[in-house]
């Protein structure tokens, strides 16, 4: 047996807390063996909690001296690049946080540096490594919707959410934007593992709150064209109520596959779903003046979509997210959310963005 993959994760704040569990319950294949965080008692607490002895307050040093092969980074969004860069310049694997940089040249370099290196690049979008998005791509891939025509997406952040100014996620300095960059980005990246790239977008960003810093978005609407010709619609809006805080519908010829709503959680806020349902088309003529036809018309009923649960190794996608990592360091595959794939993610968002801004439609291989 191989020995574990050695990981020295940088940045310990709240979505680090998810990324323990892996190092945890798999000892055997990754391995947590250093620490690092600007803030000493963030580090160290952390250390403690996973059970590791070597801590750092600067990722070079961590770099340079901590007996690992690969580097897990959970910081702020304008980090990633540079610490993603360094790591893979000292010869370690990268796993980072989405969203994977705050513009699509740092993600471009990003992938030169990893590439030159010889090392695996992954950006850590957690959505993908469900069971249920296991079973969803593979009933799409397979043809189970037919032709795929559309997608939609919507999601809020609730309402009277707490003025907390200051914060790194809300100032776009940092994050890079808004809602899109800090909890839709999961959102797109999922529409697009599905669905595929898109070509073209034209949107309307709007900042409401007097808490988003520099522009941060809490208002979006989009339309996104597909390179497939599928269309899709995106929404979202922070502070506002609804019966669904998120979802999201992929429309076939022959059937609708709909996500359920996210569970409310304190450990993920709509960042995550569930199972997912599926309606699809019987071919059969229904005449509207029938109520029962008419019924099933106006609501037709959802079936739920079973996942294999071989298709991933838990019911946590955090921990497969990691497992996958270590998988690809390991046999020189390439991840199903690699920093090749995920510059797509990156340039959406930034489609939208200069759509936004602009006032016109953005063709994202312009970016």
């Amino acid at each position: 047996m191989s020995r574990p993959l050695k990981v020295g994760l940088v940045g310990t704040g709240r979505i680090a807390n998810r990324h323990m569990a892996p190092y945890l319950q798999h000892p055997d294949r990754v391995q947590l063996t250093a620490v690092c965080d600007v803030v000493e008692p963030a580090a160290r607490d952390y250390a403690k909690r996973a059970g590791v002895d070597d801590v750092y307050l600067d990722l070079d040093d961590m770099l340079r001296r901590a007996d690992i092969d690969a580097v897990d980074i959970c910081t702020r969004h304008d980090l990633h690049a540079p610490q993603a860069i360094a790591a893979a310049e000292a010869g370690k694997h990268v796993l980072v946080e989405k969203a994977m940089a705050n513009s699509v040249q740092e993600c471009r370099d990003m992938i030169g540096a990893s590439d030159r290196a010889g090392v695996t690049l992954m950006v850590a979008q957690h959505l993908r490594y469900s069971r249920h998005a296991a079973a969803a791509k593979r009933f799409i891939d397979g043809g189970g919707l037919g032709e795929i025509e559309a997608v939609r997406h919507q999601s809020t952040s609730g309402g009277n959410m707490p003025d907390d100014t200051g914060h790194w996620m809300r100032d776009a300095k940092y994050a890079g934007g808004g809602m899109l960059m800090v909890t839709v980005v999961h959102h797109l990246d999922l529409l697009r593992y599905f669905v595929g790239n898109v070509k073209r977008v034209t949107a309307i960003c709007r900042t409401l709150q007097p808490y988003r810093l520099n522009g941060a978005e809490d208002e979006v609407t989009a339309i996104l064209e597909f390179e497939n010709g599928a269309i899709g619609n995106v929404f979202t809006k922070g502070n506002a109520r609804s019966p669904e805080p998120a979802y999201y519908l992929v429309y076939g010829n022959k059937g609708t596959l709909a996500s359920t709503p996210p569970e409310p959680t304190r450990k993920m806020a709509i960042t995550q779903f569930g199972r997912h349902r599926v309606s699809l088309n019987t071919g059969e003529v229904l005449d509207v003046h029938n109520e029962d036809d008419l019924k099933k018309i106006l609501q037709p009923e959802f079936e739920p979509l079973p996942a294999d649960p071989a298709d991933q190794h838990s019911d946590d996608y955090f921990v497969n997210e990691v497992l996958h990592f270590e998988e690809c360091c390991r046999t020189g595959r390439e991840p199903i959310s690699s920093g090749r794939d995920n510059i797509e993610t990156i340039k959406l968002i930034m489609g939208i963005y200069e759509s936004s801004r602009t006032g016109k439609s953005v063709d994202l291989d312009t970016l």
